[in-house]
């Protein structure tokens, strides 16, 4: 993974943001989340603020890789259509 920051839909409360930000630095996310209710207490709710922003910019894990990857539209071939009056049946 490169370093760009992301959000994660597994473990998340919220939106991902302290999920994401946890497994980016490999941290307990409970702790990061403790962290978090701290930060938000000891600033007068600065903490809110900040992870609003960083839910609405940061994209997710899943998004990131998939550009990465590739992971788009089907490429095989579609079947065709069986036609039942090519003398195949009586």
């Amino acid at each position: 993974m490169n370093s760009k920051f992301y959000k994660m839909r597994r473990n998340r409360m919220i939106s991902g943001v302290l999920a994401g930000l946890s497994d980016k630095w490999n941290f307990d996310v409970t702790l990061v989340r403790f962290l978090f209710a701290i930060f938000t207490v000891a600033n007068f709710g600065l903490g809110v603020i900040i992870y609003i922003i960083l839910a609405s910019i940061m994209h997710t894990k899943e998004e990131i890789e998939a550009e990465m990857y590739g992971t788009g539209p089907r490429k095989r071939k579609e079947a065709q259509a069986i036609d039942d009056n090519e003398g195949w049946f009586w």
